[in-house]
């Protein structure tokens, strides 16, 4: 593959074919010329306009045939697999000048045959000109390179060589160049290079090579039974609540949910770089599934082995003699469970001290606040203890009135939910345990 030097390699190559073609007929009678690659508008016009011919690169496509290759180059968590190569097509312009009659003209047609016998530019044209100075005398030329310290010789040696067609424009098109370009017009073909592959030298992941078709190279198995598909994911209280809680029971919605393999639900937090798998679980029907957050008095580890965010949840399906596989996944935000003491307080600056289960990722520390009320307010101390302690937040609130305020913590954007949730159906009132009041 090539490096970002690709395209003005294709540039120089071509360029320095033109200029090698035409010092190689006998072209005295149009007097000296030049081969430039410049946009149109920097060129000198009017009476005494040079004999010039002119490359202009006017345009950058994608290539249709190798704009597919390598991808998806990342994963889910954004791990490169691939480089996959950039793939484009180079369209120029190339236009003749003449301070006389006919030698526009004739610039033209001789630069068009020597386009028409050169439809590839082979490698040993590419090292001639993108490679290093010839010696001289036997010693290392002081000239530099075509780009100096760099080198676009690799162009030589990507997959697919470089063809080069003639693009036959229409009136309208030649119209709209030329005026994007704000210069005057003069006799021109456009014509195609392609395809350049631009590609990065980074390492990715490669794939172990495919000796069986499974264990005993039967090949693959066809299953009947369609797999579960998700489609929702909600606490089951009631759709109206932002997040889930430890403790709490989650609802799954989906499709073939009643699969009849062994299922198991597992929930990936990626900033955490955090896993968790319940099950085996057994779905209602064939569209719900409910699964159960473990809160802290079931399980002690769940204060260090969940973290507040955002969570990937999926099936992990298992079918006798057959490999694991995974369904689509949906997210839900684990929100912070919270306490504050104390409750009661006197106007002027209020201190407080709120807990917070899960305890707090390190990264999380600075982007942690408190909502008083309607005001955000940073902590003055984290505190964080044992693995299965939770983290422990000191802040001052200042000039604070007499009221009721409601308390909040927000973690990574999430809010703790200040809701005590009663009866059935359930009746939201606000957690007196969250509120603070101010006499």
């Amino acid at each position: 593959m090539s490096s970002p030097l690709a395209i003005a390699a294709v540039t120089a190559v071509l360029k320095d074919l033109l200029n090698d073609g035409l010092l190689n007929h006998d072209l005295s009678s149009i007097g000296s010329f030049t081969v430039t690659a410049l946009p149109p508008d920097r060129i000198s016009t009017g009476q005494n306009e040079p004999n010039q011919l002119n490359l202009f690169l006017y345009q950058v496509t994608p290539n249709q045939g190798w704009r597919n290759v390598g991808l998806p180059s990342r994963d889910g968590n954004g791990v490169r697999l691939t480089n996959a190569p950039l793939a484009l097509d180079l369209h120029y312009l190339l236009t003749a000048y003449g301070s006389q009659d006919l030698n526009a003209e004739v610039l033209l047609g001789y630069s068009m045959q020597l386009l028409h016998e050169t439809p590839v530019l082979s490698r040993a044209q590419l090292r001639t000109v993108l490679g290093a100075p010839s010696l001289v005398n036997g010693q290392i030329s002081p000239l530099p390179s075509i780009f100096g310290a760099l080198t676009a010789i690799d162009l030589a040696d990507q997959i697919e060589l470089i063809k080069v067609t003639p693009v036959y424009l229409t009136t309208e098109e030649l119209s709209k160049i030329w005026t994007a370009m704000q210069a005057r017009y003069r006799p021109s073909m456009a014509y195609m290079a392609s395809v350049v592959l631009i590609q990065a030298d980074r390492l990715g992941q490669a794939a172990p090579p495919v000796l069986k078709r499974g264990p005993d190279d039967t090949g693959p198995v066809a299953v009947p039974a369609p797999f579960p598909t998700l489609a929702a994911i909600r606490p089951a209280v009631s759709e109206l609540l932002p997040a889930m809680r430890l403790g709490d029971d989650v609802l799954i919605t989906g499709s073939h949910l009643d699969d009849s393999g062994t299922t198991t639900v597992v929930l990936e937090n990626v900033r955490g770089q955090f896993t968790r798998e319940i099950g085996p679980v057994i779905a209602e029907s064939s569209t719900k599934l409910t699964i159960h957050i473990p809160s802290i008095l079931e399980d002690a580890d769940a204060m260090h082995e969940w973290a507040v965010g955002l969570y990937k949840v999926m099936l992990r399906v298992s079918r006798p003699n057959l490999p694991q596989w995974t369904t689509n996944s949906v997210a839900i935000a684990l929100a912070p469970l919270i306490t504050v003491t104390p409750l009661n307080a006197a106007p002027g600056n209020v201190a407080l001290t709120v807990t917070c289960q899960p305890r707090l990722l390190p990264e999380q520390e600075q982007q942690v606040s408190l909502i008083f009320g309607s005001r955000n307010v940073l902590p003055t101390l984290v505190t964080q203890g044992g693995p299965n302690d939770p983290t422990t937040l000191d802040f001052t609130v200042p000039n604070v009135v007499a009221g009721e305020y409601l308390v909040r913590l927000r973690v990574d954007g999430i809010d703790s939910l200040p809701l005590a949730i009663t009866g059935s159906p359930p009746v939201f009132n606000f957690d007196p345990q969250q509120r603070v009041t101010v006499a």
